[in-house]
């Protein structure tokens, strides 16, 4: 029976690279996508029309991460995984220039909506014995100028998919940081964000992009999709880059 997955933020970027693999053979899950924007997603169900729900709406509201199970049950019958992607990166600016309601609006997207999917989730996937993928980022561990919401957002994944294997034995789950990708993300960083940054790390993302140093999206994307088939007990609970030596097997 096809496995039965959830991803966030699959209208662009990585999560529409994780998406795409997960439809097509010799794969072919039955996929539950969410966004904010309805037109990637409508493509991906014109295209899978048997495999694919979808649901649009702001991941800050409690009821959209709700209703991504509720619509994974009701259309499939059960959960195996959920890859959760979807994040934002506004604002960036120092913590004395801080907009507290602007961070409050990152974390609503960046944690506290993992929390309330899980909380729904976590039932059907111990029935399926299921596996949770978290997108990270190396700004969980390395400290950007400017980038204080987002990477402790990130830093709190990373907590809490490690929280996620101690507390439920019967469901895999890691965190796991992309890279660098040629995504949307880095044309904001490089034309949108260059004055809230420092003026190194500015230029070390327009190099990253001038010099070919941005790995596309599917790269670090398949290692995802592997993770949320076929995680084992080695790495559960970790928080790894893509590239790390314990996730080589499921770079193939």
């Amino acid at each position: 029976m096809a496995p039965v997955i959830i991803v966030t933020g699959a209208s662009r970027g990585l999560g529409a690279a994780i998406a795409r693999q997960l439809l097509s053979p010799p794969i072919a899950a039955n996929v539950v996508l969410v966004a904010r924007t309805e037109s990637g997603l409508k493509s991906f169900a014109d295209e899978f029309p048997n495999q694919v729900a979808y649901l649009t709406g702001d991941l800050s509201t409690d009821k959209v991460n709700e209703d991504a199970i509720k619509l994974a049950i009701s259309r499939f019958g059960k959960l195996d995984g959920i890859i959760f992607n979807a994040a934002i990166l506004d604002p960036i600016a120092k913590i004395s220039k801080a907009d507290i309601a602007e961070w409050k609006k990152l974390y609503d997207v960046n944690f506290f909506s993992l929390i309330v999917a899980l909380k729904g989730a976590i039932p059907y996937l111990q029935e399926t014995k299921g596996k949770v993928v978290f997108i990270s980022s190396g700004a969980a561990h390395h400290y950007f100028y400017g980038w204080g919401a987002y990477g402790s957002s990130k830093a709190a994944t990373d907590h809490l998919a490690a929280t996620l294997a101690a507390e439920e034995p019967d469901i895999f789950s890691i965190s796991l940081d992309p890279g660098v990708m040629d995504t949307d993300m880095q044309i904001d960083l490089r034309d949108k964000h260059g004055s809230e940054m420092s003026p190194s790390e500015h230029e070390r993302f327009l190099k990253l992009k001038s010099e070919g140093g941005l790995s596309p999206p599917e790269v670090p994307g398949n290692v995802a999709v592997n993770l949320v088939l076929n995680g084992g007990p080695a790495v559960n609970g970790k928080a790894l880059r893509f590239t790390a030596p314990e996730l080589a097997d499921y770079a193939k």
